[in-house]
């Protein structure tokens, strides 16, 4: 009876071990599903954000409307006129199948005719009035403060620090009243300084190329605009700190787009001279053309990916 007993808790022991032993290996075993979910997150969050793109863009289009040196970006309007027009094309397809079907009546014409010589008429004094850059600005800089606004979550949930965020708000306050004024020079100055901060946000996300290169494009900028005032001083400063990250950047380009690389180095170095020279008109033109560089080995960059 005793060895029956004895032989009892041997299995039970037995059996409990085997059956953590199990337990065990199950805790192991890696969930495949829910670690293909984890990896889809963890990429989905490496994705640069659509607000994060369109605040650049906003900053893009304020300098482009006062004509300073911008790259190029994509524009809303010519999107909505595409639009119009494929709508447009539509209506005068139906136009059209009513015309075969007899369905059109001749006063409907004659009112057609009436509002289409009234928009031609409307058209051409529009075309000949100046337009008022502030008036697509302040349009502009509303939309930014709801971009910005959208794109805050997104941001600290990629630990983006207080006092970037905290740095960007007040810049882009400044820039608002700054706009108020409509001092072209101050309001150029001021959305560059707005810019300066798009290079770090970037940095919390897996890019394609270091987002230094839009670093070097804001103090390629800030040289022009200092000039631009005969702020001379500052532009050499600028100017200085470009080479400085132009130095370090140029060595993480990839062989394929040295070539760019050449010309974006030798236009800086031009730039440097004619700062130098204190040559505003060529300061304009040479940081222009390193600004367009800057745009060149960015894209190369992307295609690269």
């Amino acid at each position: 009876m005793k060895q029956k007993l004895k032989l009892s808790k041997i299995l039970l022991i037995a059996f409990t071990i085997y059956t953590l032993f199990l337990c065990g290996c199950n805790q192991g075993k890696p969930d495949s599903k829910n670690e293909a979910q984890q990896m889809k997150a963890d990429k989905e969050s490496d994705k640069i954000p659509e607000d994060l793109k369109n605040i650049e863009s906003s900053i893009e289009k304020i300098i482009k409307a006062l004509e300073g040196p911008a790259v190029s970006i994509k524009d809303e309007k010519e999107n909505d006129q595409q639009t119009q027009d494929k709508s447009s094309q539509s209506e005068e397809q139906e136009s059209g199948k009513e015309n075969e079907e007899g369905k059109e009546e001749n006063k409907d014409d004659q009112n057609s005719n009436e509002q289409k010589n009234s928009q031609d008429s409307s058209n051409q004094k529009s075309a000949s009035e100046p337009k008022d850059p502030w008036k697509e600005i302040s349009s502009i800089i509303n939309k930014l403060h709801y971009q910005w606004n959208s794109y805050i979550p997104s941001a600290s949930k990629k630990n983006a620090s207080r006092n970037l965020i905290d740095n960007f708000d007040n810049s882009l306050n400044n820039l608002t009243s700054t706009i108020v004024t409509k001092d072209k020079n101050k309001t150029l100055l001021s959305a560059n300084s707005l810019y300066l901060f798009i290079p770090d946000f970037y940095m919390l996300y897996k890019t394609p190329t270091s987002p230094e290169i839009k670093r070097i494009r804001y103090y390629i900028r800030n040289t022009v605009l200092n000039a631009s005032i005969s702020n001379w001083q500052q532009a050499g400063k600028d100017v200085g700190s470009l080479k400085s990250t132009w130095a370090i950047y140029k060595n993480t380009i990839d062989a394929k787009n040295q070539d760019l690389a050449s010309k974006l180095d030798y236009s800086i170095y031009e730039l440097e001279k004619v700062v130098n020279e204190n040559n505003m008109h060529l300061t304009d033109i040479k940081g222009r053309i390193a600004m367009s560089n800057t745009e060149s080995v960015e894209k190369a960059a992307q295609k690269n990916e």
